[in-house]
């Protein structure tokens, strides 16, 4: 499938790591670009750079590339203390990028697959967005990522080259941290949760289904110049999400009705005592947990073939056997 050898920004990430695993488990060359981390598979070539504007690191990593991966991004914070954390974002994920594309067309570089998320449209929405709907990000994250998008597709129009935009929602996985991880753990020791009351939806995308959605564009001539959301297809609600990981743990599910007006009051509360002390609740976060983020990934399907290979049942499942083979030493 790959003539030339295929190159990842952030490798040794999340995500990073099942594409490794997957090209080279196809026998595709692969290079990976880090900052951190080591990446373990054989046949796997290993390149260091300090930050995305790193330009002498990025050069010798895409030499003779055929196809690059972009994974490699400041990531979203929920607490960013910095006094313009816009800049910050904008310094990885626009200059960095804007840099990684410089180089990967000045090396001949055929494709390229920039990894965008759901946030640079936007924090919620109750109708499913498609690849129509006006982009209006509300976070720093998001605006960077959308401005990304966009350094891509010019860049790659004015130098020929076949690039493709993902955008993503919740990914899991093995692997995975954060909320995801977090709700394992909980589901796993039994925890009462009170959100039974909540009537959201919400697209999610198993890494498998990543897998198989880059793979489809990479071999998908149609797919240039094109911007596509992902997902496994089926959106749930925070209880039936709850569910669907109990059962792929084998625990119950302890569900409890609590009035989602309570958490709106929480929320307010933390709102007024931010000045004071730092609580893990506001109302930005209540509107999330409380919000409906949907997706329609119908594009993907019509221009390149693609469906998801995993239902969530499935990717919870195999997440799951990896969540119990981790070490005993969790936190």
């Amino acid at each position: 499938m790959h003539a030339g050898p295929t190159l990842l920004t952030g490798a040794s990430g999340f995500l990073g790591q099942h594409l490794c695993r997957a090209l080279v488990a196809r026998g595709a060359p692969v290079r990976a670009l880090m900052r951190r981390g080591d990446m373990t598979l054989p046949g796997v070539e290993q390149f260091r750079f300090a930050d995305l504007l790193d330009r002498a690191a990025v050069q010798g990593a895409v030499r003779g590339a055929e196809t690059v991966i972009h994974l490699a991004a400041r990531v979203h914070v929920m607490a960013d203390r910095s006094t313009d954390p816009l800049a910050g974002y904008r310094r990885t994920n626009v200059e960095g990028t804007r840099l990684l594309m410089e180089e990967s067309l000045a090396a001949g570089v055929r494709r390229f697959v920039f990894f965008s998320t759901v946030k640079a449209l936007g924090e919620s929405t109750e109708t499913p967005w498609d690849e129509q709907t006006h982009p209006a990000p509300t976070d720093p994250y998001g605006v960077s990522k959308l401005e990304a998008e966009q350094v891509v597709g010019k860049l790659a129009k004015a130098g020929g080259m076949a690039a493709t935009v993902l955008r993503l929602p919740l990914a899991y996985g093995s692997g995975m941290r954060a909320n995801m991880l977090r709700l394992f753990e909980a589901v796993d020791r039994g925890i009462p949760l009170p959100l039974g009351g909540v009537r959201n939806r919400r697209s999610l995308v198993f890494t498998g289904n990543v897998v198989a959605a880059v793979e489809a564009v990479m071999t998908t001539p149609a797919a240039a110049g094109e911007t596509f959301f992902v997902s496994d297809g089926h959106d749930v609600s925070m209880p039936e999400l709850i569910r669907a990981i109990a059962r792929a743990l084998g625990r119950p599910a302890r569900l409890m009705p609590v009035p989602p007006v309570l958490f709106r009051a929480a929320g307010r509360l933390g709102d007024l005592l931010a000045p004071l002390v730092h609580l893990p609740v506001s109302s930005a976060a209540v509107a999330r947990l409380f919000g409906s983020l949907v997706v329609d990934s119908s594009k993907l399907t019509r221009l390149t073939g693609f469906r998801p290979p995993f239902s969530l049942d499935e990717g919870l499942r195999i997440t799951a056997e990896w969540y119990r083979r981790r070490p005993t030493d969790r936190r």
